[in-house]
């Protein structure tokens, strides 16, 4: 009687997930030999995203409390991870991991995401701390998809790189992130700017094209104080 209460309670709850993304219009096309891993909580907060898993040994992780509309998601290739920590959000976007292998996207816990693009192929990933916000029209890229040839040698110059950005960063509208960025903890980068180095100094002000330290020593709050 147990063993069939709880066969019963389990297709239940399929067929509640099943309308449930009906209803809400998510889309889930998942190949064997991966992992998929999203809390209950997480689930019951999904709409309008299209999840795609392809290759082998792929694992995307959905966090407790993480809010996730308008998306879509895009892990292909072997051994890649994109993870999205406890009580992030995220609005509107797109999430590839594209044709690569143990590569990541990481979303710390916390973060709030209002519209972005984040793009990892070839050998690098994407990590972005804990408590960041992340304002609309962002783009943060590994590669530029196409590559630049030395005339000389033939040696392609463009390799992909990995992107970081440390805990408690605000990236205002339009920024684009482009490979082998950095950008430190506490740290500030104004609307439309374009980062595309490393940079070291933490809870500093990043703005232009490209980007540059415009203050150093400040702080930031979500609220209006």
């Amino acid at each position: 009687m147990v063993a069939e209460a709880v066969t019963g309670m389990r297709l239940f709850k399929q067929i509640y997930w099943r309308l449930r993304d009906l209803f809400y219009r998510n889309r889930w096309h998942i190949e064997a030999d991966n992992s998929v891993v999203v809390s209950d909580s997480a689930r019951s907060a999904l709409k309008k995203t299209t999840i795609k898993v392809r290759g082998k040994g792929n694992r995307l992780i959905i966090g407790d409390g993480a809010n996730i509309t308008n998306c879509e998601i895009r892990l292909y290739g072997k051994n890649n991870v994109i993870n999205v920590g406890s009580d992030v959000r995220f609005k509107s976007g797109k999430l590839y991991l594209m044709q690569t292998e143990n590569q990541n996207i990481c979303l710390g816990y916390g973060t709030t995401v209002e519209g972005a693009y984040l793009l990892v192929d070839e050998a690098a990933s994407i990590n972005i701390g804990n408590d960041c916000m992340l304002s609309t029209d962002i783009i943060i890229r590994t590669g530029d998809k196409h590559s630049i040839l030395d005339l000389d040698t033939g040696e392609r110059i463009n390799r992909a790189a990995s992107v970081v950005v440390g805990d408690h960063v605000w990236i205002g509208r339009a920024v684009q992130v482009l490979k082998g960025s950095n950008i430190p903890t506490g740290c500030v980068v104004g609307a439309c700017s374009l980062v595309a180095g490393a940079f070291d100094e933490k809870n500093s002000i990043l703005a232009g094209v490209p980007a540059r330290v415009i203050r150093r020593g400040i702080c930031w709050d979500r609220d209006l104080l």
